[in-house]
């Protein structure tokens, strides 16, 4: 595991464990309700005739079927490379666009992009604006234009769920305003800026996703407020990057292997990152640079209590040959000898006492690393167990 305290970072994480780089599971696919239509469409055989949007007799395009969708149509799409739209595709309330879910829309490829003119962000360039209470299943979406996205949500609630998105030019979903969608089991692979992006005051919940190798994993600003539970984020080259006054929950999250660093928080960000008594669970590890880079004015993010007694029967040395202390040094702490009459902060790994200076990111006396599990732990200095704050907590 790394951390680091260097410039510009500032903190230690209290329970981080290493979990398998891609182990995703996805969910079953939910039951459907009731829905009043369903039109098919295809992009090789189809064509756009008044008569089509049958099974028999499929639409050729996306944009023939939606002109005929009201809420509670599912509109059907056969394999095949959806290139050939009015772009953007303006999915309306209420409308199911359905590809192949078991395979996250890997034959069901909507390529292309429009410009749409956002009452936030002016100008932009989408394949897919999802409207209230639509629905995005089984699709692959790409975008390579100039700053093209994939799915843009604007104060909607669409569900997005069981698909893919890659190579977009930007994001692959983008939300904001009063946005609250449903993001589940999908895959963002590849996209140049960011899997996702939330900003102004948009929430939603987040679960079950694949975020790899894009820009950064997610970004969140402004005031959002989203759920991230049980995502994969991994290879990306920021994890998730928190800024502004935004609130995000994280819960259960891998956030491993990104090349720089995993969770990066600027401005007034403050994630709900779990607490001692709402562990958050989110295993944050092995990131390139640092797990946690705090850019932020907060003082407080965990709150540990602790009544372990360590065992320190010897003291360490200060040889270059000890793995501990070149693990402290890694991690930018300084090692001085225990009795040395100087204030110390003493870290127990592998039952030895190590002693380092002062650190103004660790407010604790002393602490407990587990070597197997890779967690540190503040421990209370007294029987009666007390709050030892880890304040500015970043991954060791």
């Amino acid at each position: 595991m790394r951390s680091n305290f260097g410039l510009g970072t500032s903190f230690l994480v209290t329970t981080l464990t290493i979990s398998s780089l891609l182990g995703v599971t996805f969910a079953a696919q939910a039951q459907l309700p009731p829905v009043s239509s369903v039109i098919y469409v295809d992009p090789v055989n189809g064509l756009n005739a008044a008569e089509a949007g049958t099974s028999a007799k499929p639409y050729k395009t996306i944009t023939s079927a939606l002109s005929q969708a009201k809420p509670g149509t599912v509109i059907q799409l056969a394999p095949g490379n959806y290139s050939n739209e009015s772009f953007p595709i303006l999915l309306k309330p209420g409308v199911t666009l359905r590809g192949d879910e078991s395979s996250r829309g890997e034959r069901v490829v909507i390529s292309g992009g429009g410009d749409y003119i956002s009452r936030i962000f002016a100008k932009q360039n989408i394949t897919i604006f999802a409207d209230k209470d639509s629905i995005i299943e089984g699709v692959t979406v790409i975008n390579t234009n100039e700053r093209g996205t994939g799915v843009w949500v604007e104060s909607t609630n669409p569900t997005i769920r069981n698909s893919t998105f890659t190579n977009n030019a930007r994001d692959g979903v983008f939300v904001t305003g009063t946005g609250n969608p449903k993001i589940e089991n999908n895959r963002f692979v590849q996209n140049s800026a960011n899997g996702i992006s939330l900003t102004k005051s948009s929430q939603g919940e987040i679960r079950n996703n694949l975020f790899q190798k894009n820009g950064f994993g997610l970004a969140i600003g402004n005031t959002s407020t989203p759920s991230l539970t049980e995502n994969q984020i991994v290879q990306n080259k920021d994890g998730i990057v928190i800024s502004e006054s935004a609130k995000p929950i994280l819960r259960k999250n891998t956030i491993q292997n990104n090349q720089r660093d995993g969770v990066v928080l600027i401005h007034d960000a403050l994630p709900d990152l779990g607490t001692s008594n709402n562990p958050g669970g989110n295993v944050i590890a092995n990131n390139g640079r640092y797990n946690f880079h705090n850019a932020t004015k907060n003082n407080t993010m965990f709150d540990v209590t602790t009544t372990e007694t360590p065992d320190s029967s010897q003291n360490a040395d200060l040889s270059s040959g000890d793995a501990n202390i070149a693990l402290l040094k890694k991690w930018q702490l300084t090692p001085i000898d225990c009795n040395s009459g100087s204030e110390v902060i003493t870290i127990i790994m592998s039952r030895r006492r190590y002693c380092i200076t002062p650190h103004p990111d660790l407010t604790a006396k002393r602490y407990l690393y587990n070597q197997a599990t890779g967690n540190l732990k503040a421990l209370a200095d007294s029987s009666t167990p007390t709050s030892s704050g880890l304040r500015k907590a970043g991954g060791l």
